[in-house]
Protein backbone atom coordinates (compact mmCIF):
# COMPACT_ATOMS: atom_id res chain seq x y z
CA UNK A 1 0.00 0.00 0.00
CA UNK A 2 1.61 3.39 -0.65
CA UNK A 3 1.85 6.21 1.63
CA UNK A 4 -0.64 8.91 0.62
CA UNK A 5 1.27 12.92 1.35
CA UNK A 6 -0.62 15.74 2.12
CA UNK A 7 0.71 18.10 -1.07
CA UNK A 8 -0.02 21.10 0.88
CA UNK A 9 3.19 22.15 2.70
CA UNK A 10 3.09 24.25 6.16
CA UNK A 11 -0.02 22.43 6.96
CA UNK A 12 -1.22 21.67 10.33
CA UNK A 13 -4.08 19.90 11.61
CA UNK A 14 -7.30 22.11 13.08
CA UNK A 15 -6.54 20.98 16.74
CA UNK A 16 -2.74 21.99 16.97
CA UNK A 17 -3.80 24.68 15.73
CA UNK A 18 -6.63 25.35 18.26
CA UNK A 19 -4.32 24.50 21.21
CA UNK A 20 -1.42 26.94 19.76
CA UNK A 21 -3.93 29.82 19.21
CA UNK A 22 -4.77 29.03 22.76
CA UNK A 23 -1.32 29.09 24.36
CA UNK A 24 -0.63 32.19 22.26
CA UNK A 25 -3.89 33.79 24.17
CA UNK A 26 -2.87 32.44 27.66
CA UNK A 27 0.75 34.23 26.69
CA UNK A 28 -0.78 37.31 26.15
CA UNK A 29 -2.97 37.16 28.76
CA UNK A 30 -0.35 36.87 31.41
CA UNK A 31 2.13 39.22 29.76
CA UNK A 32 -0.45 41.91 29.87
CA UNK A 33 -2.33 41.29 32.91
CA UNK A 34 -1.38 43.69 34.90
CA UNK A 35 -1.81 47.22 32.52
CA UNK A 36 -5.04 45.63 31.95
CA UNK A 37 -6.06 45.41 35.70
CA UNK A 38 -4.78 49.20 36.10
CA UNK A 39 -6.90 50.14 33.29
CA UNK A 40 -10.13 48.39 34.95
CA UNK A 41 -9.57 49.97 37.85
CA UNK A 42 -10.10 53.32 36.14
CA UNK A 43 -14.06 52.36 35.00
CA UNK A 44 -17.20 52.31 37.40
CA UNK A 45 -17.76 50.01 40.29
CA UNK A 46 -19.95 48.06 38.28
CA UNK A 47 -20.90 44.26 37.07
CA UNK A 48 -18.32 44.63 34.34
CA UNK A 49 -15.28 46.63 36.42
CA UNK A 50 -15.80 43.56 39.22
CA UNK A 51 -16.01 41.31 36.78
CA UNK A 52 -12.53 42.20 34.78
CA UNK A 53 -11.27 42.48 38.05
CA UNK A 54 -12.15 38.98 39.33
CA UNK A 55 -10.80 37.52 36.37
CA UNK A 56 -7.70 39.66 35.51
CA UNK A 57 -6.72 40.37 39.34
CA UNK A 58 -4.77 36.60 39.90
CA UNK A 59 -3.81 36.43 36.04
CA UNK A 60 -1.61 39.79 37.43
CA UNK A 61 -0.49 37.92 40.59
CA UNK A 62 0.83 34.87 38.20
CA UNK A 63 2.35 37.75 36.15
CA UNK A 64 4.69 39.31 38.63
CA UNK A 65 5.06 35.99 40.28
CA UNK A 66 6.51 34.27 37.47
CA UNK A 67 8.35 37.50 36.38
CA UNK A 68 6.68 38.56 32.92
CA UNK A 69 5.47 41.81 34.45
CA UNK A 70 9.56 42.94 34.04
CA UNK A 71 9.35 41.66 30.51
CA UNK A 72 6.80 43.35 29.48
CA UNK A 73 8.37 46.95 31.63
CA UNK A 74 11.34 46.22 29.70
CA UNK A 75 10.10 46.05 26.31
CA UNK A 76 8.14 49.52 26.81
CA UNK A 77 11.43 50.62 28.27
CA UNK A 78 12.70 49.62 24.84
CA UNK A 79 10.62 51.19 22.87
CA UNK A 80 10.59 55.08 25.06
CA UNK A 81 7.53 54.42 27.07
CA UNK A 82 7.61 54.94 30.87
CA UNK A 83 5.77 51.89 32.32
CA UNK A 84 5.26 53.55 35.89
CA UNK A 85 3.63 56.86 34.05
CA UNK A 86 1.20 58.75 35.05
CA UNK A 87 -2.56 57.76 33.42
CA UNK A 88 -2.23 59.14 30.08
CA UNK A 89 1.48 60.08 29.83
CA UNK A 90 1.89 57.18 27.73
CA UNK A 91 -0.82 57.87 24.79
CA UNK A 92 -0.98 61.90 24.39
CA UNK A 93 1.40 64.78 24.70
CA UNK A 94 1.58 65.96 28.61
CA UNK A 95 4.23 68.06 30.40
CA UNK A 96 5.97 66.65 33.75
CA UNK A 97 3.79 68.23 36.69
CA UNK A 98 6.15 71.33 37.93
CA UNK A 99 8.48 71.13 41.16
CA UNK A 100 6.78 72.77 44.13
CA UNK A 101 8.96 75.58 45.22
CA UNK A 102 10.01 74.93 49.45
CA UNK A 103 8.96 78.20 49.82
CA UNK A 104 6.63 79.79 46.96
CA UNK A 105 7.21 83.15 45.91
CA UNK A 106 6.06 85.14 43.05
CA UNK A 107 8.41 84.58 39.98
CA UNK A 108 10.41 87.52 38.67
CA UNK A 109 7.80 87.51 36.24
CA UNK A 110 5.08 88.63 38.11
CA UNK A 111 4.31 91.89 38.93
CA UNK A 112 3.25 91.23 42.39
CA UNK A 113 1.31 89.49 44.42
CA UNK A 114 -1.83 91.09 44.25
CA UNK A 115 -2.39 90.77 40.62
CA UNK A 116 -5.32 92.90 39.22
CA UNK A 117 -8.47 90.43 38.17
CA UNK A 118 -7.40 91.26 34.14
CA UNK A 119 -4.90 88.60 32.68
CA UNK A 120 -1.43 90.58 32.95
CA UNK A 121 -0.17 91.81 29.16
CA UNK A 122 2.36 89.82 28.18
CA UNK A 123 5.57 90.53 26.39
CA UNK A 124 8.78 88.07 25.04
CA UNK A 125 10.38 88.32 28.49
CA UNK A 126 6.98 88.15 30.22
CA UNK A 127 5.09 85.41 28.66
CA UNK A 128 1.90 84.69 29.24
CA UNK A 129 1.38 81.30 31.54
CA UNK A 130 -1.20 79.03 30.16
CA UNK A 131 -2.16 75.66 32.10
CA UNK A 132 -4.26 72.78 29.84
CA UNK A 133 -6.08 70.82 32.45
CA UNK A 134 -8.39 67.52 32.36
CA UNK A 135 -8.76 64.66 30.53
CA UNK A 136 -8.25 62.95 27.15
CA UNK A 137 -10.62 65.65 25.75
CA UNK A 138 -8.19 68.42 27.82
CA UNK A 139 -5.07 66.95 26.16
CA UNK A 140 -6.77 67.35 22.36
CA UNK A 141 -7.00 71.40 23.45
CA UNK A 142 -3.40 71.12 24.83
CA UNK A 143 -1.91 70.16 21.82
CA UNK A 144 -4.06 73.04 19.37
CA UNK A 145 -3.62 75.41 21.96
CA UNK A 146 0.39 75.12 21.36
CA UNK A 147 -0.90 76.26 17.53
CA UNK A 148 -3.09 78.61 18.53
CA UNK A 149 -1.45 80.68 20.85
CA UNK A 150 1.49 82.68 19.97
CA UNK A 151 4.90 81.02 21.42
CA UNK A 152 7.00 84.42 21.49
CA UNK A 153 3.91 85.64 23.84
CA UNK A 154 2.67 82.65 25.67
CA UNK A 155 4.09 79.40 27.34
CA UNK A 156 1.52 76.47 26.92
CA UNK A 157 1.56 73.68 29.96
CA UNK A 158 -0.27 70.80 28.28
CA UNK A 159 -1.60 68.59 31.64
CA UNK A 160 -4.56 66.43 30.46
CA UNK A 161 -4.47 63.13 31.06
CA UNK A 162 -6.74 60.58 29.49
CA UNK A 163 -9.41 58.41 31.81
CA UNK A 164 -9.30 61.19 34.75
CA UNK A 165 -11.40 63.30 36.34
CA UNK A 166 -12.83 64.70 39.61
CA UNK A 167 -14.49 61.41 40.90
CA UNK A 168 -11.58 59.19 41.35
CA UNK A 169 -8.64 60.82 43.20
CA UNK A 170 -7.57 57.28 44.03
CA UNK A 171 -6.49 57.10 40.47
CA UNK A 172 -5.20 60.46 39.46
CA UNK A 173 -5.19 63.05 42.21
CA UNK A 174 -6.18 66.13 40.74
CA UNK A 175 -6.58 68.66 43.43
CA UNK A 176 -3.34 67.85 44.47
CA UNK A 177 -1.83 68.35 40.93
CA UNK A 178 -3.75 70.95 40.74
CA UNK A 179 -1.88 72.88 44.05
CA UNK A 180 1.25 71.64 42.36
CA UNK A 181 1.17 73.07 39.33
CA UNK A 182 -0.41 76.49 40.66
CA UNK A 183 2.39 76.74 42.87
CA UNK A 184 5.17 75.69 40.83
CA UNK A 185 3.95 77.17 37.11
CA UNK A 186 1.91 80.34 38.42
CA UNK A 187 -0.34 80.00 35.43
CA UNK A 188 -1.60 83.25 34.42
CA UNK A 189 -4.93 81.10 32.51
CA UNK A 190 -5.81 77.82 33.33
CA UNK A 191 -8.16 75.95 30.91
CA UNK A 192 -10.35 73.18 32.61
CA UNK A 193 -11.93 70.52 30.56
CA UNK A 194 -13.12 67.50 32.36
CA UNK A 195 -15.88 65.43 33.48
CA UNK A 196 -16.23 63.02 30.82
CA UNK A 197 -14.96 60.10 32.75
CA UNK A 198 -16.91 61.17 36.06
CA UNK A 199 -20.75 59.20 35.59
CA UNK A 200 -19.48 56.73 38.51
CA UNK A 201 -19.49 56.45 42.17
CA UNK A 202 -17.47 59.36 44.04
CA UNK A 203 -14.23 57.92 45.72
CA UNK A 204 -12.10 58.74 48.43
CA UNK A 205 -8.23 59.28 47.68
CA UNK A 206 -8.23 55.85 49.17
CA UNK A 207 -11.13 54.36 47.20
CA UNK A 208 -13.59 54.27 49.61
CA UNK A 209 -17.09 55.60 47.85
CA UNK A 210 -18.48 58.68 48.94
CA UNK A 211 -21.24 58.76 46.76
CA UNK A 212 -22.98 56.16 44.93
CA UNK A 213 -23.51 57.09 41.48
CA UNK A 214 -27.03 57.72 40.24
CA UNK A 215 -28.28 58.54 43.53
CA UNK A 216 -29.40 61.61 45.00
CA UNK A 217 -26.44 61.83 47.12
CA UNK A 218 -24.03 62.24 43.92
CA UNK A 219 -24.78 66.02 42.65
CA UNK A 220 -24.03 67.54 45.81
CA UNK A 221 -20.88 65.69 46.42
CA UNK A 222 -19.65 66.47 43.02
CA UNK A 223 -20.77 69.99 43.18
CA UNK A 224 -18.30 70.31 46.37
CA UNK A 225 -15.35 68.37 44.50
CA UNK A 226 -16.09 70.82 41.32
CA UNK A 227 -16.26 74.04 43.90
CA UNK A 228 -13.02 73.20 45.62
CA UNK A 229 -10.99 72.09 41.95
CA UNK A 230 -11.99 75.99 40.91
CA UNK A 231 -10.80 77.24 44.34
CA UNK A 232 -7.29 75.67 43.67
CA UNK A 233 -7.52 76.99 40.37
CA UNK A 234 -8.05 80.99 41.13
CA UNK A 235 -5.62 80.39 44.84
CA UNK A 236 -2.75 82.07 42.85
CA UNK A 237 -4.06 84.71 40.72
CA UNK A 238 -4.98 82.64 38.18
CA UNK A 239 -7.95 83.27 35.83
CA UNK A 240 -10.19 80.11 34.80
CA UNK A 241 -12.50 79.14 31.77
CA UNK A 242 -13.75 76.09 32.61
CA UNK A 243 -14.77 74.13 29.61
CA UNK A 244 -18.88 72.34 29.58
CA UNK A 245 -18.92 69.14 27.77
CA UNK A 246 -19.87 68.96 24.23
CA UNK A 247 -22.83 66.80 22.93
CA UNK A 248 -21.96 63.24 22.76
CA UNK A 249 -23.47 61.06 19.85
CA UNK A 250 -24.61 58.54 22.67
CA UNK A 251 -27.55 60.45 23.58
CA UNK A 252 -27.87 57.81 26.70
CA UNK A 253 -25.06 60.08 28.05
CA UNK A 254 -26.97 63.46 27.52
CA UNK A 255 -28.48 63.66 30.52
CA UNK A 256 -25.85 62.59 32.72
CA UNK A 257 -23.26 65.30 30.60
CA UNK A 258 -25.94 67.81 31.38
CA UNK A 259 -26.64 67.41 34.81
CA UNK A 260 -22.42 68.03 34.96
CA UNK A 261 -22.60 71.05 32.95
CA UNK A 262 -24.92 72.90 35.07
CA UNK A 263 -22.69 71.78 37.75
CA UNK A 264 -19.57 73.43 36.02
CA UNK A 265 -22.21 76.51 35.23
CA UNK A 266 -23.43 77.18 38.57
CA UNK A 267 -19.86 76.68 40.26
CA UNK A 268 -18.30 78.64 37.72
CA UNK A 269 -21.02 81.67 38.40
CA UNK A 270 -20.32 81.82 42.46
CA UNK A 271 -16.35 81.63 42.11
CA UNK A 272 -15.16 84.82 40.91
CA UNK A 273 -12.31 84.39 38.00
CA UNK A 274 -14.20 81.47 36.32
CA UNK A 275 -15.82 81.69 33.41
CA UNK A 276 -17.77 78.58 31.56
CA UNK A 277 -18.06 78.42 27.92
CA UNK A 278 -20.68 76.04 26.95
CA UNK A 279 -19.21 73.62 24.42
CA UNK A 280 -22.14 71.63 24.33
CA UNK A 281 -24.64 74.99 22.28
CA UNK A 282 -20.54 75.37 20.38
CA UNK A 283 -21.08 71.79 18.54
CA UNK A 284 -25.04 70.83 18.49
CA UNK A 285 -26.93 70.62 15.24
CA UNK A 286 -29.54 72.93 14.89
CA UNK A 287 -32.10 70.94 16.44
CA UNK A 288 -29.37 70.58 19.32
CA UNK A 289 -28.57 67.12 18.78
CA UNK A 290 -25.20 65.62 17.56
CA UNK A 291 -24.02 66.16 14.47
CA UNK A 292 -20.25 65.78 13.59
CA UNK A 293 -19.80 68.87 11.20
CA UNK A 294 -20.08 72.78 11.91
CA UNK A 295 -20.40 75.25 9.39
CA UNK A 296 -16.97 77.41 9.81
CA UNK A 297 -16.33 80.52 7.85
CA UNK A 298 -19.29 79.54 5.10
CA UNK A 299 -17.57 75.97 4.82
CA UNK A 300 -18.85 72.92 6.20
CA UNK A 301 -16.58 71.07 8.50
CA UNK A 302 -15.74 67.99 10.08
CA UNK A 303 -15.06 68.49 13.27
CA UNK A 304 -15.90 65.56 15.73
CA UNK A 305 -14.19 61.98 15.50
CA UNK A 306 -15.54 58.55 14.95
CA UNK A 307 -15.83 57.91 18.51
CA UNK A 308 -18.12 60.58 18.90
CA UNK A 309 -16.68 61.97 22.15
CA UNK A 310 -13.63 63.94 21.00
CA UNK A 311 -12.50 66.59 18.16
CA UNK A 312 -10.94 66.40 15.25
CA UNK A 313 -7.96 69.01 14.13
CA UNK A 314 -10.26 71.72 13.49
CA UNK A 315 -12.84 70.97 15.94
CA UNK A 316 -10.13 71.50 18.65
CA UNK A 317 -9.03 75.00 16.77
CA UNK A 318 -12.45 76.22 16.61
CA UNK A 319 -12.53 75.54 20.52
CA UNK A 320 -9.24 76.85 21.76
CA UNK A 321 -10.07 80.25 19.39
CA UNK A 322 -13.13 80.23 21.45
CA UNK A 323 -12.19 79.88 24.89
CA UNK A 324 -8.86 82.22 23.58
CA UNK A 325 -11.99 85.25 22.98
CA UNK A 326 -13.31 84.39 25.99
CA UNK A 327 -10.46 85.16 28.06
CA UNK A 328 -10.35 88.55 25.77
CA UNK A 329 -13.91 89.60 27.08
CA UNK A 330 -13.91 88.57 30.24
CA UNK A 331 -10.09 89.17 31.32
CA UNK A 332 -8.74 91.16 29.04
CA UNK A 333 -6.38 88.65 27.73
CA UNK A 334 -4.68 90.41 24.86
CA UNK A 335 -5.52 89.50 21.26
CA UNK A 336 -2.31 89.35 19.89
CA UNK A 337 -1.11 86.08 21.68
CA UNK A 338 -3.13 84.09 19.99
CA UNK A 339 -4.13 83.43 16.33
CA UNK A 340 -8.07 84.46 15.59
Amino acid sequence: MSNVHDPRPGTMPAGRGLIVILVALLTWSLLFAPRLEEAAEVHDGGARRTASLIVLAPLAGLSDVVGLTRVTDGVQRAVGLDPDAQPGDEDLPVDPLPDVPTSPQPSPEDPSVDTPTPIRTPTPSRKLRVAIIGDSLAAGVGYFAGRVFDPTLSRVSRQGRISTGLSRPDYFDWPRAMERIIAGYRPDLVIVMIGENDGQHIRSSTGRIEAQAATTAWPPAYAERVREFMSIAVAGDARVVWVGLPVLRDRAKWSGIRRRNEIYAEAAAAIGDVEYLDAWDLFDAPDGGYTAYLHDGGRLQEVRTQDGVHFTPIGYTILVREIARLATERFGLDPATYSP
